[in-house]
């Protein structure tokens, strides 16, 4: 089992750019997907594979994926916690609380 990464607020941030991508690249797929195959069990297979590959490549890189398209990146203390589209990481939560319990991120001066 691969040990969780800890995340400074600028190294989630960093990341950012690739997550967006991935997270687009792989709504489209479900899109086309859901928009072209008529068999719903091929297309039902077909979707959990994207997400799949999605959530695998999340995790390589150290971060922990949540439900299509959310990311956890632990700080150590919390989670910085990013939901495709946003733009930016700009919210936390507790370990307990979860994505209901995010808030906005106080940015240090």
């Amino acid at each position: 089992m691969r040990k969780e990464q800890i995340f400074t607020l600028a190294d989630a941030r960093a990341l950012l750019p690739w997550f967006a991508e991935a997270s687009k690249e792989a709504e489209n797929q479900i899109k086309q997907v859901q928009r072209k195959e008529a068999d719903l069990d091929k297309a039902q297979a077909r979707v959990h594979a994207i997400i799949q590959h999605w959530s695998e490549t999340v995790s390589k890189l150290g971060a922990i994926p949540k439900q299509p398209f959310t990311i956890d990146f632990n700080s150590g203390t919390d989670y910085f916690c990013w939901e495709y589209p946003e733009s930016d990481v700009a919210f936390r939560h507790d370990y307990h609380t979860g994505f209901a319990g995010r808030h906005r991120i106080k940015e240090e001066s």
